[in-house]
Formats: structure tokens, sequence, C-alpha cells
């Protein structure tokens, strides 16, 4: 579903960090970054979400692809 950068962009968000260090910790321009959030944003349908809840889903998508990651073999 999503592209190893988005998810790389998502756990950091996850881990609370904003754009620009988002953007630095990757070494990509602020620019790169919103157009992962955007593209996050549309493959998740939450197109109108604000950060805060794209925050929420972050943690929440990160948490559970870790517990299936747990389960399998």
């Amino acid at each position: 579903m999503f592209t190893k950068r988005e998810l790389e962009v998502l756990n950091l968000i996850a881990e609370g960090y904003g754009t620009e260090a988002i953007a630095q910790q990757l070494c990509r321009t602020t620019e790169t970054i919103k157009s992962h959030r955007k593209n996050i944003r549309v493959k998740a349908q939450r197109s109108g979400d604000t950060l805060t809840s794209l925050s929420v889903f972050a943690i929440m998508y990160i948490k559970k692809l870790a517990e299936s990651n747990e389960k399998s073999p």
C-alpha cells in the first residue's frame, strides 16, 4: 500500500516529528515530505484530515504493522 519512503515518513510522524524534522532526518526537502504526507492521506483515504489526525493515523498504522510483523514467523 505505502512505499518504503512513505512508511519511513509515517514512522517519523508517529514518533512526533514535524515536516522539517522529517526532511532533515531523511535528507529531503520539506516540499518532498509534504508530498509524501499528501500521498499517505490519499492512499489512506484521509484527504481532508488535519495534521493531528494524520499523526493519530500514523501511530495506529505503525502499531498495527508492528503487531502483524510480530505474528509472522
